[in-house]
């Protein structure tokens, strides 16, 4: 199974994964032993992109610093017969958890040190307990090719992990933003909320209606809430007379286009709020034109105009009998505010108006 940690070093044997095991005889009687090109640009890649390249290997002799050179290893261990000491050796060195270093091998003792690295590799041609035990199996054999496809994972591997943390890390943040906003809407107190509940309760209670208005999110909150209470929030109940004011296109389309998209709204007001109905305009920026107009409206038909807006009010919380400014600047948190509100003010006003009477 492929590690869920970064791998951060990438260890190598020798034989039979940088080369193909074969030794060649020079004039002199020296060995030498081939490294696929591909591979060597492989490792390059690899350093570039800051993975940190040693090798693990059995053998001993100045080949191997050779190959050392050639390959860019920053560490090496020599003489290691003992593979899973021999990565724990290399992890200390390295100051490098094992959960992030991968390990290429191709042998059955390499086999034995599989499970205490994070992902584990063996290339095509290795040995039968080698592909057993390996968390991936190449598909290029060794000294051709293995060690190139042995990064190409690695490194997206690990660019994918990379990804699914920096992904998490926002999550978080943006948890952690809203948990704090709501914390300061806790610690600000409920009374600009108790006094909306205490109106709207009142504004049912007598038959009348309420109306909502909003743009974008704050249109999809309208119809939230107006649902809330011509259906039911949490208990059983007659329906309550509500409607939101975003969801007629034929009305919004109309006045959008003979008079203006500001008077998309206060037009409906006009024809629909009676004293004593409740029109509540929410807008996260607290700038909203047409909700401006449409709380002047509600105050000139005799209605109680009621604003949802973010922590600076401006112009919508100006123009409203009553209003509720969720404590934060930030769009998201503030329609996450706002939702709470509403449905805490639901909660209550549905609390006092089915109340059975006392006994």
């Amino acid at each position: 199974m492929i590690a869920q940690s970064v791998v951060e070093v990438l260890a190598l044997d020798v034989d039979g994964v940088l080369t193909d095991g074969r030794v060649a005889l020079g004039p002199s009687g020296e060995e030498t032993k081939g490294i696929a090109f591909r591979d060597l640009d492989a490792l390059t890649s690899a350093r570039r992109a800051g993975l940190r390249i040693a090798l693990v290997t059995g053998e001993v002799g100045p080949l191997v610093d050779v190959i050392a050179r050639r390959t860019g290893a920053e560490h090496v261990i020599r003489g290691a017969k003992d593979k899973a000491a021999a990565l724990r050796e290399l992890a200390l060195e390295m100051h490098a958890d094992l959960a992030r270093m991968c390990f290429v091998g191709d042998a059955d003792r390499d086999a034995l040190a599989f499970d205490s690295v994070g992902l584990a590799l063996a290339p095509a041609d290795a040995s039968p307990h080698a592909r057993e035990h390996a968390h991936r199996v190449l598909t290029r054999p060794g000294g051709s090719g293995a060690v190139a496809e042995a990064v190409e994972i690695v490194l997206r591997t690990t660019g994918n992990e990379a990804a699914r943390l920096a992904r998490e890390r926002g999550l978080a943040a943006a948890l952690a933003e809203s948990v704090e906003a709501h914390q300061r809407l806790a610690g600000e107190g409920t009374a600009a909320l108790a006094e909306i509940a205490r109106v709207l309760a009142a504004a049912i209670g007598m038959g009348k209606k309420a109306l909502f208005c909003g743009n974008g999110g704050s249109a999809a909150d309208s119809q939230h809430v107006a649902a809330e209470l011509v259906g039911r929030f949490a208990r059983e109940r007659d329906p309550w007379p509500a409607l939101a004011l975003t969801t007629d296109t034929s009305i919004l389309t109309a006045v959008g286009n003979d008079w203006s998209f500001e008077e998309v709204f206060a037009r409906q007001v006009r024809g629909l709020a009676r004293p004593g109905d409740v029109v509540a305009g929410i807008s996260t920026s607290g700038n909203s034109p047409n909700v401006v107009r449409a709380l002047q409206a509600a105050r000139e038909r005799g209605a109680t105009a009621v604003a949802f807006t973010g922590a600076r009010g401006g112009p919508v919380a100006e123009a409203a009998d009553l209003q509720f400014r969720a404590p934060s600047s930030s769009t998201p948190r503030i329609q996450e505010l706002h939702i709470l509100a509403w449905h805490a003010i639901c909660e209550v006003v549905e609390a006092e108006l089915t109340r059975r009477p006392e006994a």
